[in-house]
């Protein structure tokens, strides 16, 4: 597609695939002995809507080994809770019904251990039309203490999605060109795509200019590292950092926040790192002609949260949000604006974004399904 010499780059590349969102407690926590919820405050379960399920949520976790057996109680938390979750990272979950699910008062750690998971079951869970539910989660007691900051959890309930996927067959561009340029400040654009062969271009953006690099975002992928240019910088991930197989499905989303540039796998943060300030141009988009399947590229006027970017990972988004510069379910179907009505068309690439910019032309690709059922998404393998 485009400079060939970028993807030959992504074979020796640096970065990081580990995602620290959190201190570590046996540093920062001085007492005998303490509880902590493990990892990221979110722990995020799909399923059909009607469908009831087992599941692990957040995983607590001692200080150090337990000299005996550890119960770690909790409980569910408030209203006011979910509500300041919600308010902190832009989100929109609604409590769980108490009808829906079963929880335990209390987990216990064995001797010689440090953690473990909570478990929820989930009964009958019905979703309205865009409904995410949320169980909020708090540690509760003082033997083990509870570790300030670390003590609370969200379990978020999501309607899992069943879908077609465009299939890229071609050698051809596929592009998408603006009427007239357009300015963003800031932005988030994810791509989710599955191949046969991992390595290559993803999507991005055109240029509106000549020489207007600093308005470039060209993501390369691969199993020896990937490689992103965007604001006329060149950053790289090594393998170890975000490593990746061929044959399964990526999300793989970037965030510009005015000044710095970060990179998610899968809804797991693994790169941050400065490129410059000021707004970007964007004339249109490309994807990828590296053959396999894509799904979901959407572009945002705003830099998401790592909370927003681990809520959406598998799902699909409010075509009505109107930070949406551009929205590509690649579903092989259309969005009414003005009724809300979704009907199948698969004569183009349909933007769901207000802003309706279609790719006119699917040069040779086309939207299939998987074996004759839909996609499901999370993927479960």
């Amino acid at each position: 597609m485009k400079r060939i010499v970028y993807a030959l780059l992504a074979a020796s590349l640096l970065g990081s695939c580990q995602n620290e969102l959190y201190n570590d407690p046996a540093k920062d926590h001085q007492s005998e002995q303490g509880i902590y919820i493990h990892g990221q405050e979110q722990t995020q379960i799909f399923l059909l809507s009607g469908a009831s399920q087992d599941a692990n949520g957040p995983r607590v976790s001692l200080v150090k080994p337990a000299s005996s057996t550890v119960t770690v109680n909790f409980s569910v938390g408030s209203q006011a809770q979910l509500d300041a979750y919600n308010a902190k990272n832009g989100t929109s979950y609604k409590l769980l019904p108490s009808t829906m699910y079963e929880l335990p008062a209390s987990v216990t750690i064995p001797a010689g251990q440090t953690s473990a998971s909570i478990p929820v079951k989930l009964k009958a869970v019905t979703f309205s039309s865009g409904e995410v539910f949320a169980l909020p989660i708090q540690l509760q007691g003082s033997n083990p203490h509870a570790i300030g900051g670390q003590s609370e959890a969200i379990i978020v309930v999501d309607q899992a999605t069943e879908t077609k996927a465009l299939s890229i067959n071609t050698g051809n561009e596929i592009a998408a060109y603006f009427a007239e340029d357009i300015l963003v400040p800031q932005w988030t654009m994810e791509v989710m795509v599955k191949r046969s062969n991992i390595n290559g271009a993803l999507a991005g953006t055109k240029f509106v200019g000549a020489s207007d690099d600093k308005s470039e975002i060209y993501p390369v992928v691969g199993k020896d590292g990937s490689f992103f240019r965007t604001g006329g910088t060149d950053l790289s991930l090594s393998k170890d950092i975000m490593p990746l197989e061929d044959n399964k499905w990526y999300m793989f989303s970037f965030v510009y926040d005015g000044a710095n540039v970060s990179v998610y796998c899968n809804g797991r943060q693994v790169l941050s790192q400065p490129v410059r300030d000021g707004e970007y141009k964007l004339g249109g988009f490309w994807l990828s002609t590296t053959r396999g399947l894509m799904r979901e590229l959407r572009f945002y006027k705003v830099a998401r949260t790592p909370a927003q970017i681990a809520a959406n990972v598998w799902k699909t988004v409010d075509p009505k949000d109107t930070n949406l510069v551009a929205y590509y379910p690649m579903n092989g179907k259309k969005y009414d604006h003005a009724t809300g009505k979704v009907t199948e068309d698969e004569t183009q690439i349909w933007d769901w974004s207000a802003g309706a910019h279609h790719f006119p032309s699917l040069q040779g690709a086309t939207f299939v399904d998987n074996a004759g059922k839909p996609f499901r998404f999370p993927v479960t393998e």
